[in-house]
């Protein structure tokens, strides 16, 4: 008992020692915290320091979000925003409250308490991640978010950088050094016009999210539309009401709640605003130009202006903010926009595989006024192949125009009313036979016929005779000139006179070559763009200006224009007539074919590909091509004859013609100076003078440069080939003729209406015939083998043959000097050859008859009262022979005299 009442005081001493230790415990877990708390508190300001080393360098230009390009139609209305994102800045004060109120409730509802960085909202927004463990809620202020956009989010893609503690504390350090650098309002501005608003991705900013949705500005929102654009940017894709109405109904719902909560509307309005269905709201986004629906107005000439305001100004006005100011006609550019739609009900296309490129250009100015750059190309978005602009194709018969015929009337001095031969030939040096569309040859017809049923032999030939007289030099560089980008000087053969061969080009080109023959022969590089602006202001205005390059006189232009007219406004089978108004139309068609490389694709051989038509007013032209991109093997991928004649081109191009004529009737070409009236026989070249009483069906009139209006006397016109041998010799009481043999034995007679055109080369042979309009042997006969007999210088016989040998009677001196001189000649008329000369001396017996001439003399002088008058020898005249003629008609056109009582043709 004792030991234990002993062990008490130690008890109590152990006792009292601990409150002592516990004391010190406290002091020395105290000590320790603060040792702690400095310890961490250090590591934790190095950490923090390391964590802002490499924080990005505030920049308040930084958060000014670029805009989107603007473009406007030739009236100055905005048609299109364009850019890869789509942007249009506003500020504060445009803001209306509904919608100030409503971000503010759902993102942050102390934005205008707070420094940038809310920390009890942040640390509620930690708690609730570490409930969840789901880390969905980010306790970010609109400055916080504003930053992150900026800094730490790529705006193409939407990507961020990975989530660390380092980068949320480096993007509360930007928050709150914004703050200090800026305005609440100003903040809350740049906010809105960075946000993501969906539309595809492409919708940028609270103005262009108004218009894509609403079809407004932004400070025409009303509560329902702005609770509803408050919802969207918590997931712009699923809360896109266009792709998800449900989920874009329920949170704008949402918002409207929050707003109530927050005591910025009440009861009543939230629900009246809800009341509202969000589809009633929504506008058409396909309507919305360029927002990222699903068409795009006007979106083949918006490409082609985007293009072009890249070349003029070396930036992208998708990634750099323009204002672009364009010549187009929105009402023309809906028309064509509306043919190429698979909505239009105009054309009845025979396949999806056939493919069209329209272009409109002003003729005065180079401006072009539409693109159609293929079926749906709006649908497909921007940047597709753009079959107006950016597709070559041979052109075919469509150059005709332009390139040989103007051409001739520039330096080969023809008239409208020429006559060319349509036969079969060949490209030079090949035995490679040029036919028609319809292989067959017509002969000679009048050049504008030539055009109107788009003849090739004609324009080949006529081209070779360009060539010819100012070489293919001169050719070359007019088609450079021109504007066709795919011709060089290397790449010129002959066959670029049908459009064919190495010649392509695009509609636009195509557009800008025929202006020329509307505009006096001046062509100007076709353009949108008349004017950029910089939206920043930070460079210079581009004011673009276009000189005309006068490439062909006015006269050969307006000659060449007046083929077209023809084509159009006579009745030719050539699918133009579709064009005829009540007011000047011109036009030209043209058609290439496969050849033997459709045969791949089973098409078969000279298949149609291409079909082309050129439709113009003195005001404007329109070039159309449709056609197949390609072969595909089995797919039809060629004209039939039914595809042809729906003239789907034909089709186009007056819907396009109409379009452009609503307002005004365009007026004729106006004819310049330096044109002339010719008068002529018809089919000659250079053109004869009419001879008086000619039967009017071979008298014609054309129109032609005036520094070319020159005639010559058809008695020289009517060329004859040079004689190379010739002979005469005198036999007995008459002279032997031999002439060289004529070396075109068909003009020994009379010309037929027909002409033989047969063509043989190397193992080819091709039979044909065609018209004869003209020929000189129906004025003077065909050609003789003509001499003249001189007896001592003087002429005492004409002798005419038929044949190269003829032997004829004549009365010669005996010992007289005979010239002989042999030709070639028309039967009637004064056009001859060179002529050869023979001399020989004339053989009889010369002393009888000076006795003779004695006696004679002596009689005289017996009987003086009695004088003898000698008779002189008659000089022989030829005499055309009529006799061919078999009827009244054909005796006095070439100036005979009919006898009805005998029905024979004699000389008058």
């Amino acid at each position: 008992m004792s030991a234990k009442r002993k062990e008490h005081p130690t008890h109590g001493r152990h006792k009292s020692s601990r409150k002592i230790n516990k004391r010190n415990l406290w002091c020395l877990i105290l000590v320790c915290a603060v040792l702690l708390e400095m310890i961490f508190g250090t590591i934790g300001l190095v950490t923090l320091g390391n964590m802002l080393q490499n924080k990005p360098t505030l920049n308040v230009d930084d958060f000014f979000s670029p805009e989107s390009s603007h473009i406007y139609d030739k009236d100055g209305n905005q048609i299109a925003d364009v850019g890869t994102q789509l942007r249009e800045n506003i500020t504060y004060d445009q803001l209306p409250e509904s919608l100030v109120d409503a971000f503010v409730s759902v993102e942050d509802s102390r934005y205008f308490e707070h420094n940038g960085f809310d920390l009890p909202r942040f640390t509620k927004a930690m708690i609730e991640n570490l409930k969840s463990m789901s880390f969905k809620q980010g306790g970010s202020t609109f400055t916080m978010q504003l930053v992150k956009m900026t800094y730490f989010q790529n705006d193409e893609t939407g990507t961020t950088r990975v989530k660390s503690i380092e980068y949320k504390v480096q993007q509360i350090a930007l928050a709150m050094e914004l703050e200090k650098t800026s305005n609440k309002k100003a903040i809350f501005e740049l906010y809105l016009n960075k946000l993501n608003f969906g539309g595809s991705g492409n919708i940028r900013g609270i103005q262009k999210a108004a218009e894509y949705y609403f079809g407004k500005t932004v400070s025409e929102l009303n509560l329902a539309e702005s609770a509803m654009l408050a919802g969207v940017i918590n997931s712009p894709y699923y809360y896109d009401p266009h792709n998800y109405l449900d989920l874009a109904t329920k949170r704008r719902d949402t918002v409207l709640n929050l707003m109530v909560r927050h005591g910025y509307i009440t009861e009543t309005e939230c629900k009246l605003a809800k009341s509202i269905k969000v589809e009633d709201l929504l506008v058409n986004p396909s309507k919305q130009s360029g927002t990222g629906g699903s068409g795009y107005a006007y979106q083949s000439y918006i490409d082609t202006v985007i293009n072009e305001a890249q070349q003029l100004t070396g930036d992208d006005p998708t990634t750099v903010a323009m204002d672009i100011y364009t010549s187009m006609d929105t009402s023309v550019q809906t028309v064509v926009d509306g043919l190429e739609s698979t909505d239009q009900t105009d054309i009845a296309w025979p396949d999806d595989l056939m493919e069209c490129g329209i272009a409109t250009i002003n003729n005065q100015t180079g401006e072009i006024v539409a693109i159609g750059g293929g079926r749906n190309y709006g649908r497909g978005g921007s940047m597709l192949l753009n079959h107006a602009t950016d597709q070559y194709k041979q052109p075919g018969s469509s150059v005709k125009p332009f390139l040989d015929y103007a051409l001739a009337f520039e330096y080969l001095g023809w008239a409208t009313d020429h006559v060319v031969t349509d036969k079969p030939i060949v490209y030079t040096g090949t035995n490679v036979v040029i036919k028609n569309a319809n292989n067959t040859y017509m002969g000679q017809i009048p050049l504008k016929k030539a055009v109107g049923l788009s003849l090739n032999t004609p324009a080949i030939q006529t081209l070779e005779d360009v060539v010819a007289k100012v070489g293919a030099e001169t050719v070359d560089n007019y088609l450079m000139r021109l504007g066709f980008s795919q011709v060089t000087k290397d790449n010129f053969d002959i066959g670029f006179a049908i459009g064919g061969s190495n010649f392509t080009c695009s509609p636009l080109e195509l557009a800008a070559a025929h202006a020329i023959l509307m505009n006096g022969g001046n062509y100007i590089k076709p353009h949108t763009i008349s004017k950029i602006t910089y939206r920043s202001g930070a460079k210079e205005p581009v004011e673009p200006t276009y000189t005309a390059d006068n490439v062909l006189s006015p006269q050969a232009a307006y000659l060449a224009a007046q083929l077209m007219y023809d084509a159009v406004n006579t009745n030719y089978y050539n699918y133009l007539q579709i064009l005829i108004r009540d007011y000047a139309v011109y036009g030209k068609t043209g058609t290439t074919d496969w050849g033997t490389e459709g045969l791949q694709y089973n098409i078969p051989q000279g298949a149609s590909k291409d079909k082309w038509m050129v439709s113009e007013t003195s005001m404007y032209t329109t070039a159309v091509w449709v056609g197949y991109e390609k072969g595909i093997k089995d797919k039809e991928t060629y004209f039939t004859t039914e595809k042809s004649h729906l003239n789907i081109p034909g089709i186009i191009s007056s819907k396009v013609l109409s379009a452009l004529t609503d307002d005004v009737k365009p007026a004729e070409v106006q004819r310049p100076d330096g044109i002339s009236e010719i008068t002529h026989i018809l089919g000659t070249f250079p053109y004869a003078s009419v001879i008086d009483g000619m039967d009017s069906a071979y008298i014609t009139t054309g129109l032609i440069k005036s520094d070319a209006a020159t005639l010559v006397d058809p008695q020289q016109a009517a060329t004859v080939e040079q004689i190379s041998t010739f002979s005469a010799a005198q036999n007995g009481d008459s002279i032997d003729y031999t002439w060289g043999a004529y070396p075109d034995a068909s003009k020994l007679t009379v010309a037929d209406s027909t002409m033989d055109l047969s063509l043989s080369v190397g193992d080819t042979y091709v039979e044909a015939y065609g018209a004869r309009m003209f020929d000189y042997s129906w004025i003077y006969g065909p050609i003789r083998y003509k001499a003249r007999v001189m007896q001592d210088g003087t002429q005492i016989a004409d002798i005419t043959s038929d044949t190269e040998t003829h032997n004829e009677g004549i009365s010669l001196n005996p010992g007289s000097t005979i010239q002989v001189c042999g030709y070639y000649a028309y039967e009637s008329g004064t056009s001859a050859s060179n002529e050869i000369c023979t001399e020989f001396t004339a053989a009889g017996k010369v002393e009888e008859e000076k006795k003779s001439d004695s006696a004679n003399e002596n009689k005289s002088t017996a009987t003086p009262e009695t004088t003898a008058t000698p008779t002189p020898t008659p000089t022989p005249t030829a005499t055309p022979d009529y006799s061919q003629y078999k009827d009244l008609g054909t005796c006095s056109k070439f100036g005979g005299t009919w006898h009805e009582e005998t029905s024979s043709c004699a000389a008058q």
